[in-house]
């Protein structure tokens, strides 16, 4: 219900605020409010809100934006109010509860991946511009036998011979003569501060990837704590996680527990760690969506559409593709 006839009242964003916000639409008998999703401003008052068990609408901006005339804040919310009236918004998905904060933890940790990759380009750089050619013969500059001779260098070893002897085994065996070239580099004070730099900067990064998985671990614990797996399933072998693998105990056997027995892994290229994705982003709850074609539309797979309604075959920067489903299925945020 809305405030019909009630002069246009305007709140600060400071918590004290949001709070006498709710107390206010509380005191004039609201039961229902629709807010739109602007990038993490909505998170607390949505909270709140919901704490005063009012029934909370969160919307895209894509589905009120035809407002005619000069835009203002007063208009938008007295347009979104009149569109809620009317029954013409669509509720965005929002995680609760566990999910809420599994989705936390794990966005924060592909947030970290994304740092550490770019402090091992940083590396990388480092050890060219000492023409150190690392990244030439091994496969991972930041794997154990790259990581051993970036530590060994900052540490002041400068012997090709002696760096060799600290790789693996079948390295030496294999890239031998080509290694022992590419560790005959041309140092310098700068170069070699660039590197102890970017190596400091990925080892805090490994750090707070870890801290996530902590994080993470903790929750699924508390999720399956009085869980146990079907009769006749165990978690058995579990497929080989090549890239990123998050430090949980026994993975496969939480994300078993939580879907009963139904083990998504049997799908090719699903692993562990695809499949916690997965869930931390939906849920285990699919109803959501009414048809696979509007998950594929939310998930940004379907074709986009531009102004003239025709397919858009060129993938957007930055932003999923908008397809034929978009205003019929809960965005997520």
């Amino acid at each position: 219900m809305g405030l019909e006839g009630q002069p246009v009242r305007s709140f600060e964003t400071f918590t004290s605020d949001l709070v006498s916000l709710k107390n206010y639409l509380l005191e004039h008998k609201v039961s229902t409010v629709a807010m739109e999703a602007t990038g993490v401003y909505w998170y607390v008052l949505y909270d709140i809100l919901l704490d005063g068990g009012l029934d909370v609408w969160l919307v895209d901006g894509r589905q009120t934006r035809q407002l005619p005339g000069r835009r203002t804040d007063v208009k938008d919310c007295q347009w979104i109010q009149q569109l809620h009236s009317y029954g013409l918004l669509n509720r965005c998905y929002v995680s609760e509860g566990h999910i809420k904060e599994l989705r936390s933890y794990q966005r924060l940790r592909e947030d970290h991946l994304r740092s550490a990759a770019m402090h091992v380009q940083h590396m990388q750089k480092a050890l060219i511009e000492m023409n150190i050619r690392l990244p030439e013969v091994l496969s991972q500059v930041h794997g154990v036998s790259g990581m051993a001779l970036i530590d060994a260098i900052l540490q002041g070893e400068r012997d090709p011979d002696k760096l060799f002897s600290l790789c693996h085994k079948k390295i030496r065996e294999n890239k031998g003569e080509e290694l022992l070239k590419a560790l005959q580099g041309h140092y310098t004070a700068q170069g070699l501060f660039a590197l102890g730099q970017a190596y400091k900067a990925y080892g805090f990064y490994q750090g707070q990837i870890m801290e996530c998985d902590s994080q993470i671990d903790s929750v699924l614990q508390r999720i399956n704590r009085d869980k146990n797996l079907p009769p006749g399933i165990s978690e058995g072998k579990r497929k080989a996680i090549r890239h990123n693998k998050p430090h949980i105990n026994n993975l496969g056997d939480h994300l078993l527990k939580i879907f009963d027995g139904k083990d998504a892994t049997k799908l090719p290229g699903i692993t562990d760690y695809n499949w916690l994705q997965l869930y931390t982003e939906v849920g285990s709850d699919l109803s959501r969506w009414p048809s696979e074609k509007h998950f594929t539309s939310w998930l940004g797979l379907s074709p986009g559409q531009d102004r003239s309604g025709k397919k858009n075959k060129s993938k957007s920067k930055g932003k999923p593709a908008v397809g034929k489903y978009s205003n019929k299925w809960p965005m997520d945020y």
